[in-house]
């Protein structure tokens, strides 16, 4: 039985590119290829407002970048709880929170 395994990608997107989504392909086809795992889902988490780096485009118009960007595929999704909050988390909070 094959492990199944959800991709969590947590940054600035400041914007996203086709790069970004690259590496969600790229990291899919890699642990499809072991044959030990089953990627479900990928998920695009960009950091909030807090995060305070320079020139950083607000974090509304990045989660809206990045659904657009993501809009066709089929298991790649925004996740907009970590631009949502008050202040800057570490990776590890966010993988606790991920839908």
């Amino acid at each position: 039985m094959k492990i199944l395994v959800v991709l969590l990608a947590c940054g600035s997107f400041n914007p996203i590119t086709n790069m970004h989504l690259r590496l969600f392909e790229l990291a899919k086809d890699y642990l499809h290829e072991t044959g030990k795992y089953n990627v479900i889902k990928g998920i695009i988490s960009p950091v909030g407002d807090a995060y305070k780096k320079k020139s950083l485009i607000s974090a509304n118009h990045r989660v809206t970048m990045a659904k657009l960007a993501t809009e066709s595929s089929d298991w790649v999704q925004v996740d907009d709880w970590e631009s949502s909050q008050d202040e800057w988390l570490e990776t590890l909070k966010v993988l606790s929170c991920a839908n």
